[in-house]
């Protein structure tokens, strides 16, 4: 059961009031911009004492993760809606700029691919080149020899511990991303990755001279596992049943905005993360407007929750056989795993 145009466009009115152009200042903002500053020097500091605070580390850069995302959404710090239609990025932009150094990846390459993937998310017509799975069309087309290297690569252990250290420490590096197919300066491009690069050195830097090569260690190894929660979360956003992905018009405004609402999913989590995951749990939302920032999605969902009966919510049960999921049935319309996870009940 899909949402009407009406219904949709009475969600959109409702959610309005909670977009970044509404909020009164950037107190909000700029709190959860230094409660998270202070986490990372915290947990770096316990990482002195103990290997057994990564996971901390680990939550606190997926929540600066979050925050840079927010900010190359123009979402996180206040801005007026004339602002953001003449390309102003307030503080977003500088602050971005700054996390990069944190996470290992820069603002600019991550705001042309990731607004690609929103610009054209569920639209088969497109080539998202961020989703997770292929459809049972493009596997049936592999050679023999790709298949068996796909399947390799898509056991789920085995693509969620590599496919990050590709996605956050390899890809975005040495790739010159033009997937919207437009103009886009290589020197920029280059200019991006060498300035974060020196950022990353500068930030290591200071690490081990506070703590050596054991202190560099433990931080790689908690911004690895953040980074494997992140691919996880972005699995479960979107390739999920019952997931949405179809042909269509992206200058129809009801077909997009349809494919934003059931292409993307509610997750559930356990409350204590939700301090570090900022919202965006509340994928659907995130889609249909990414101008509401994170810490706005859980109030926005639940003064709305009434009209959200159609998305897809997933629960814990159905997120971890999810995992599974490496291939999409364009004639079933449903997210499928390869028979041996399917007998294991893998699937979902």
């Amino acid at each position: 059961m899909f949402y009407t145009k009406e219904e949709i466009d009475f969600i959109k009115e409702k959610i309005e009031k909670w977009k970044v152009f509404y909020i009164s200042d950037n107190r909000k903002p700029f709190i959860h911009l230094i409660i998270t500053l202070l986490g990372i020097v915290l947990s770096i500091y316990l990482l002195t004492k103990s290997v057994y605070f990564i996971p901390l580390l680990s939550l606190f850069l997926f929540r600066t993760f979050m925050i840079f995302h927010d900010c190359c959404h123009n979402s996180f710090f206040k801005i007026s809606e004339k602002e953001h239609n003449e390309g102003e990025r307030s503080y977003n932009q500088i602050t971005a700029q700054f996390l990069e150094m944190f996470i290992n990846y820069d603002e600019y390459t991550w705001t042309k691919i990731h607004g690609h993937h929103h610009s054209i998310h569920g639209n088969k017509n497109e080539n998202d080149t961020t989703r997770t799975v292929i459809t049972v069309e493009e596997y049936n087309s592999l050679t023999p020899i790709e298949k068996i290297l796909y399947r390799i690569i898509r056991t789920p252990v085995l693509f969620f511990l590599l496919a990050p250290i590709y996605i956050f420490f390899i890809y975005h590096i040495i790739i010159y991303y033009n997937g919207d197919n437009k103009k886009i300066s290589k020197f920029d491009y280059a200019k991006s990755k060498i300035i974060m690069i020196l950022k990353i050195i500068l930030f290591y830097f200071i690490l081990y001279n506070y703590g050596g090569n054991k202190l560099v260690l433990k931080t790689i190894l908690g911004l690895y596992l953040a980074t494997i929660i992140g691919i996880m979360f972005f699995h479960l956003q979107h390739q999920v049943n019952i997931g949405y992905w179809e042909h269509f018009d992206n200058n129809n405004q009801y077909e997009y905005d349809k494919a934003q609402l059931h292409g993307a999913s509610l997750l559930q989590i356990p409350n204590i993360l939700k301090p570090f995951t900022l919202g965006i749990e509340y994928h659907h939302i995130h889609h249909l407007t990414p101008r509401i920032p994170g810490y706005n999605l859980q109030k926005c969902h639940e003064e709305n929750e009434q009209l959200f009966n159609k998305i897809t919510k997933v629960g814990y049960k159905q997120a971890f056989k999810s995992l599974s999921h490496t291939l999409y049935d364009e004639e079933k319309k449903r997210y499928i795993s390869f028979d041996l996870d399917k007998k294991l009940g893998l699937e979902h």
